[in-house]
C-alpha cells in the first residue's frame, strides 16, 4: 500500500521531456501537478493511484495521494494519505525524498489510522528516496517514469498536468 504512495509522489514530482533530454528546469516544475490515474498490476492485486502534488521554488512539496487497491476476487480498498518532502530536477530526472507521510483513511474499517500509520512509516524506513526520468514535458503536462524501482510492476509510465 504504501509502495504506491511513495512510488506515486515521485512520479508526481516527475516533469517530462521530448524526443531525447529536454532543456528543463526546476522552475518549470513548480506548482500543482495532477498525476493518473496510473495502474499497475501486482501478482495478487491491481492498483490505481492519482497524485496531487505541490511543488514550492523552495524544492519543498507536499503530496495528497489516493490509492485504490484491488486484490484479485476481492471488493476494492481506497486509501489516502499526504506525503511531504523535498524535490530536485537533475537533467531530466527527479529526485524526490520522502520526509514523513500522514495516513488519512481507508475504506475498509480494519485498516485503521494507527495500521495504516505504521505501514506508511515501515514503507518510509524501508525506501525514502525515488526517482522518475522525464520523459516529455510541454509546460502543462508531463510524462514520465520510475528510475530504479524497487518493483517492477511498479515501473509504469505516468502523466500528470499542471492545475
Amino acid at each position: 500500500m504504501r509502495l504506491i504512495v511513495l512510488f506515486i509522489a515521485s512520479l508526481l514530482l516527475g516533469g517530462c521531456a521530448t524526443t531525447g533530454k529536454v532543456a528543463l528546469t526546476s522552475k518549470d516544475l513548480i506548482g500543482t501537478w495532477r498525476c493518473g490515474p496510473t495502474v499497475m498490476h501486482g501478482p495478487n492485486f491491481d492498483i490505481s493511484v492519482t497524485t496531487e502534488t505541490v511543488n514550492a521554488s523552495d524544492g519543498t512539496y507536499s503530496t495528497l495521494t489516493t490509492s485504490v487497491i484491488t486484490p484479485h476476487g476481492k471488493p476494492s480498498i481506497t486509501t489516502t494519505d499526504r506525503a511531504w518532502g523535498t524535490w530536485l530536477l537533475e537533467d531530466d530526472v527527479i529526485t524526490s525524498t520522502v520526509q514523513r507521510v500522514e495516513f488519512l483513511t481507508s475504506s475498509d474499517p480494519s485498516i485503521t489510522k494507527e495500521i495504516g500509520q505504521q505501514a506508511q512509516d515501515a514503507q518510509v524506513r524501508k525506501k525514502s528516496i525515488y526517482q522518475s526520468r522525464i520523459l516529455e514535458f510541454t509546460g502543462h503536462s508531463s510524462r514520465s517514469i520510475p528510475v530504479n524501482s524497487m518493483y517492477k510492476e511498479a515501473a509504469v509510465e505516468s502523466t500528470c498536468e499542471r492545475t
